[in-house]
């Protein structure tokens, strides 16, 4: 049954979503929450749009909440930030049941609970096509008032990566290809890892909160840079770097053996070079990072603790970014590029 109202709407979001929380001095439902920050803040704002970032063909309403809350929370992650809370900008089309209205709550709330976060509220609003913006914060350490950030790497610096790429560009490019449902669940199927990494990628915040306690206690606040891999290594190291501004680069070097099994099968199958396949990515959501070369070492030992696989990439250096000492097949995506 399709709400009949808006008030029906937001009395469904109200099922899943308390209005009081911690980070709240004044719950939601008036005409704006009051935050109760206890330090610096880092906020976020992404747009997740039908048909630019997800389709419906593939994409369950879940996955749908899943994903529009995971990006932001991915970047918050990525200042050392523990994630807080969001408010919800919401487009509808009319056709989405009460059925869809749940399980895309279930989606946010997946990760609420898992995060601890409040939803200070949001707008609801009718449109052609499906489209969500959040708008998130989280809790900086008094230390590190302004964040781990890009831009604050050195010449020998050690560039490196936690979590993997390559696989949402497959689980991407996979699903690109069905048509009907029984596609969508084969293909699932087929490429388990590459399809979830897609669908409903976990942010790495915890790994991003445990690089700003480090860079706290080892006097590292402007010397280790970080930041989410949404846009594919490719696009995003120069960004790190501030390449434009410092004419910063490197030789990033990828081992085969470093590529997740699924993404060097389909690349095997595809004759395409693996390590080019991953450099390209695309909505990793895994974090690059840079720190001087002197805390490298003490720096892996806390690498090796994450759950995510870790891998050293190179050393900056001056001059181009290449991988395995080629230039790369491509500069990466972007939304507005021919």
């Amino acid at each position: 049954m399709r709400p009949a109202s808006e008030d029906d709407i937001l009395a469904i979001v109200s099922r899943f979503f308390p209005t009081g929380h911690p980070s709240l001095l004044l719950d939601r439902g008036d005409d704006c929450a009051v935050l109760r920050p206890s330090g610096p803040l880092a906020v976020t704002t992404d747009v997740f749009a039908e048909d630019a970032h997800f389709r419906q063909r593939y994409f369950t309403p879940f996955d749908i909440g899943w994903k529009a809350l995971a990006v932001n929370i991915s970047d918050v992650g990525s200042s050392g930030a523990k994630p807080a809370g969001f408010s919800i900008g919401l487009t509808l089309t009319g056709k989405e049941d009460s059925v869809w209205l749940e399980s895309f709550c279930q989606g946010m709330t997946a990760l609420t609970d898992r995060f601890d976060l409040a939803i200070s509220g949001g707008d609801l609003a009718r449109s052609p096509l499906l489209n969500i913006c959040v708008t998130a914060w989280g809790e900086l350490p008094a230390e590190l008032p302004r964040g781990l950030r890009r831009g604050v790497a050195q010449e020998g610096d050690i560039i490196f990566l936690a979590g993997s790429v390559g696989l949402a560009r497959l689980g991407l490019t996979a699903l690109e290809k069905t048509v009907s449902s029984e596609d969508v669940a084969s293909t699932a199927e087929h490429w388990p890892a590459a399809c979830a990494q897609h669908l409903r990628p976990m942010p790495l915040a915890s790994e991003g909160m445990a690089l700003g306690r480090f860079a706290v206690e080892h006097g590292l606040q402007d010397r280790i840079g970080l930041m989410d891999v949404s846009d594919g290594l490719a696009r995003d190291l120069p960004r790190l770097l501030d390449r434009r501004k410092n004419g910063l680069g490197a030789d990033i070097r990828i081992d085969a053996n470093n590529i997740h099994p699924e993404v060097r099968l389909y690349c095997s199958q595809n004759g395409m070079d693996a390590a080019s396949f991953a450099f390209m990515g695309g909505e990793d959501y895994a974090l690059a990072a840079t720190c001087p070369a002197d805390a490298w070492p003490e720096l892996e030992v806390l690498l090796s603790s994450f759950s995510v696989p870790c891998l050293r990439l190179g050393t900056v250096r001056r001059g181009p970014v290449t991988l395995n000492g080629k230039a790369p097949d491509s500069a990466g995506f972007d939304h507005f590029s021919a």
